[in-house]
């Protein structure tokens, strides 16, 4: 278990920087002590005073090639009215997690691809997960939740039965040597088949990735992996959520549980075209 550092003997803090996928182990944090969490893309402020975790999420540096957490003194704290504070009886370990977003993702491929008809394939997708922070020994109570990447919000389907989802720029990678390490976004198993009688061009894809679970590897994160039936534009796509980690990396862990644990689900668009989408 990784603890972190105690006080020094004049008040202040030993500094130390844990980098990559440790930003996720639990860590001690001690009265009046800050830490502070580095993405990409956010950067958060924890501090404990008491029983009072005061929590301050800022954009992050744009330039940083890899996620790092370390205590800071007091004083370099920022001073801002943005500071949130919750109060808690539970004192033990800070625990944060990798959760993956409260909403469908609609993923949008950054380059045109085909399935041909009868055609089956293994794509991965890198979707952002959210930082949540859970305190306590046995009994853990989740504090705050907290996006590590902004998305932009989008509606799926038809004005009737669609839903608000969030949209992701992303590529649809065809191998795992394409994917970089990463300690904020967790890598999607896709094996799409194209049983239907047209080809399947991939301009919008529909994940409810509140049905999945984070998992931890020696250098990336994962989801559960996805089975995806296409059986034609009128008809609904079956997706089916694999019980365990994906087979891509032995001795994957744990991490995070899904939202809404589910087998499988139904979508009546799982792949869509851009003129069936009503952006904002």
């Amino acid at each position: 278990m990784d603890t972190g550092l105690p006080p020094c003997d004049n008040g202040s803090v030993k500094r130390r920087e844990d980098t990559g996928l440790a930003v996720w182990n639990e860590w001690d944090l001690g009265h009046k002590q800050t830490a502070v969490w580095t993405f990409p893309e956010r950067r958060i402020y924890v501090e404990r005073v008491d029983r009072e975790w005061h929590v301050l999420s800022v954009a992050g540096e744009k330039n940083a090639r890899e996620a790092s957490r370390t205590f800071i003194e007091r004083s370099r704290k920022p001073g801002s009215s943005e500071w949130r504070h919750y109060l808690s009886q539970e004192s033990g370990p800070v625990r944060p997690q990798p959760v993956l977003p409260d909403r469908a993702i609609v993923a949008k491929p950054d380059r045109s691809l085909t399935l041909l008809a009868g055609e089956s394939d293994q794509f991965f997708l890198e979707i952002p997960v959210w930082f949540r922070m859970n305190v306590g020994g046995d009994r853990q109570v989740r504090v705050f939740e907290e996006p590590l990447a902004v998305m932009s919000n989008t509606w799926f389907g038809d004005p009737v039965n669609g839903e608000l989802c969030y949209v992701l720029a992303t590529r649809l990678h065809q191998g795992m040597s394409s994917i970089a390490p990463s300690a904020w976004r967790a890598v999607c198993p896709m094996a799409v088949t194209n049983d239907s009688a047209t080809d399947l061009a991939f301009e919008r894809i529909c994940l409810h990735v509140q049905n999945l679970a984070v998992f931890r590897g020696a250098e990336r994160l994962w989801t559960n992996g996805l089975s995806v039936l296409f059986r034609g534009a009128e008809q609904a796509s079956h997706i089916q959520v694999s019980p365990g980690p994906p087979e891509f990396e032995p001795g994957l862990a744990p991490a995070a549980p899904a939202r809404q644990p589910a087998e499988s689900w139904d979508i009546r668009k799982t792949f869509s075209r851009i003129r069936e989408f009503a952006e904002f």
